[in-house]
């Protein structure tokens, strides 16, 4: 899951960002996977993640409901969704290992943290990848603020224009941290946008 890999920020910006995928693969485990995902949609939900949606219908905040993410399920069923907390995460893993579905579960996340909370459930990780950085022009990037922003939508679906509009606002007092944190997460089509750690971040913007 390489496009939640290169979440810019801070080691404490990033300590509660969590992005998890349930798959099953192709060819190999996908009969049956979807009802073991509708189980494991229901874990999720259960515990209350910050994000979480499907390429089929959208994400909770571009107007899809929990149901319609179970109903639009496709054949080759995908779980996408974000955590702001540790704990919930640990718990989801806990509680999926016990199931024992036979499932590949992938967690981003810092590094020492999800190896910590791998030991701590006793699994070992079947592969880790790491994001080494952005090489090239990295001049023509855009700043480092609005990166923190464009980066938690690994697909690119979020508008340097619109990151840099809604830091203005706030910095006006036209809108709250929250507003624009879920202006701000629409556009990511599959979930993984952390919207609590996007409010933490338009915080800093708040007019003193």
């Amino acid at each position: 899951m390489t496009h939640s890999l290169h979440r810019r920020g801070s080691a404490e910006s990033l300590q509660n960002d969590y992005v998890i995928l349930a798959t099953p693969a192709v060819g190999f485990n996908q009969e049956g996977s979807k009802e073991k995902l509708l189980k494991m949609l229901d874990i999720i939900y259960e515990l209350g993640p910050t994000n979480i949606g499907s390429y089929e219908c959208g994400t909770i905040y571009s107007g899809a409901t929990f149901e319609q993410i179970k109903e639009k399920l496709s054949g080759v069923p995908r779980v996408r969704c974000s955590f702001a907390d540790k704990a919930k995460v640990r718990e989801f893993v806990r509680r999926v290992k016990e199931l024992d579905m036979g499932l590949s579960i992938t967690i981003s996340g810092l590094i020492d943290e999800v190896e910590d909370m791998a030991r701590e459930l006793e699994i070992r990780p079947h592969s880790v990848n790491l994001s080494l950085n952005i090489w090239g022009k990295t001049g023509d990037l855009p700043s480092e603020e609005a990166l923190e922003f464009l980066t938690m939508c690994g697909h690119g679906m979020v508008s340097r224009h619109l990151v840099e509009r809604l830091i203005g606002q706030v910095k006006a007092g036209k809108r709250t941290p929250r507003q624009a944190a879920i202006l701000v997460a629409q556009p990511c089509v599959c979930g993984i946008y952390n919207v609590e750690r996007a409010e933490k971040l338009f915080q800093k913007y708040v007019p003193a």
